[in-house]
């Protein structure tokens, strides 16, 4: 009976079973050793390449003080006609009037002579070959005579070297030894006026004709103040012609001294050159002459055309002459060791840059300077580059230094730089 009754009570019970915990083992706490190793190798890494990469070019600025042009010089330019003047290394600096052709006179005997010296060079101090005077050059005297032009007797049999021909050429202004002269070289007027073409072609004197004669006395040879002025030019190259321009006499076979038509040679540095007058052009003066600027020597050429009579030709050139030597000054642009720039680093340091030579010239005032120059990279020779400022033709230049080295960057600007 107990039984059953304990049976009953126990089934009406309800049962609260509890299951145990589940074991779950503690982690340990992670370690930070391996990021932080990781971030300074980075960091180290980063800091190496930095250091390790080429550094940035310094920038030059090169502060060249270049002078403005002077404006243009008062030229003393003829009352009529036309003129022209340029400078050796400077070429045409001017003209005046209007330019169209008129008979050169005999200023055609430059071409005449710078031919004849082209075809058979002499060097100063040369005679050259002999020629001898035939019955043909007796008769080319007698028709100048008969013309009333500038000449010197010859006689058949009397001998000329090509050096006394010039002479008689340049100073007397010889309108038969001028005809001779270029029979005698290029065997005959034909084919001189040939040569002598070609040589303007040459020269680009496109607007001087050669015309009959080789003396210029027939008005057919033309020519402009522009063009005779750059035949001056041509004049100043050679020295022989030179030579002979600048004497104001000279000895002759049968003649005897002759004397030069340039009355006005060694006034205000006139060194030539040659004279002419026609009934076409009844004043005529090409002229060569020296400047003295700043210890330097300037040759000079100008020419003058048209005016009423050789006398005031003559006249003319003077002052044209004068008045050119002082259109020209000497400019100083840097000192040597002048600073005229600065090399400039990112990281902070600077040298100035310097010239090593004066940059020194002579221009003529109207003609404006420019500068040009070049620069690399190497600055560990403390040569950066060069410099130049020109004039017009005229030019001068130095070497670009640094007046100390530059100096490098710090450790920690390489390291940590950006």
């Amino acid at each position: 009976m107990m039984i059953e009754a304990s049976s009953k009570w126990y089934s009406g019970m309800r049962m609260h079973v509890i299951a145990p915990a589940r074991y779950q083992p503690q982690s340990k706490p992670r370690s930070k050793r391996p990021i932080v190793i990781t971030v300074v190798l980075v960091v180290f890494a980063i800091g190496a390449v930095n250091f390790l990469r080429p550094l940035p070019t310094p920038v030059a600025t090169l502060t060249v003080p270049v002078p403005v042009d002077a404006g243009d010089p008062a030229i003393a330019w003829p009352g009529g006609g036309q003129a022209a003047i340029a400078a050796d290394g400077y070429g045409l600096l001017g003209t005046n009037g209007t330019l169209t052709p008129l008979a050169t006179a005999s200023i055609a005997k430059v071409i005449t002579a710078l031919c004849v010296l082209q075809k058979q060079p002499l060097a100063v101090g040369q005679t050259g070959p002999v020629y001898t005077i035939s019955t043909g050059d007796v008769a080319i005297y007698q028709n100048y005579a008969n013309e009333d032009g500038s000449l010197i007797p010859v006689v058949a049999g009397e001998q000329l070297t090509e050096y006394q021909a010039l002479e008689a050429l340049m100073l007397p202004s010889a309108n038969n030894i001028a005809d001779s002269l270029v029979r005698w070289v290029f065997g005959s007027q034909q084919a001189y006026a040939a040569y002598a073409t070609n040589f303007l072609d040459q020269h680009e004197l496109n607007d001087t004709h050669i015309g009959t004669d080789a003396s210029g006395f027939d008005p057919s040879t033309t020519s402009t103040a522009s063009n005779l002025t750059s035949l001056g030019l041509l004049a100043l190259k050679n020295p022989v012609l030179m030579q002979i321009a600048g004497k104001s006499s000279a000895t002759l076979p049968v003649v005897g001294r002759v004397t030069n038509y340039d009355t006005i040679l060694n006034v205000h540095g006139i060194t030539g050159l040659k004279t002419g007058n026609n009934d076409a052009d009844p004043g005529a003066f090409l002229f060569t002459a020296n400047a003295l600027v700043g210890g330097v020597t300037i040759p000079l050429t100008g020419s003058v055309m048209g005016a009423p009579d050789l006398n005031t030709a003559l006249q003319d050139s003077t002052e044209l002459v004068a008045s050119m030597q002082q259109g020209f000054e000497q400019v100083t642009i840097a000192k040597p060791a002048q600073t005229v720039g600065k090399l400039q680093s990112i990281w902070g340091a600077s040298a100035p840059i310097v010239s090593e030579k004066p940059l020194q010239l002579v221009r003529w005032k109207a003609t404006p300077l420019t500068a040009t120059h070049t620069l690399h990279a190497n600055v560990r020779s403390g040569t950066i580059g060069s410099v130049k400022i020109a004039a017009g033709k005229t030019q001068t230049e130095s070497t670009l230094k640094l007046a100390h080295s530059l100096a490098g960057p710090s450790f920690w600007w390489r390291l940590t730089r950006h």
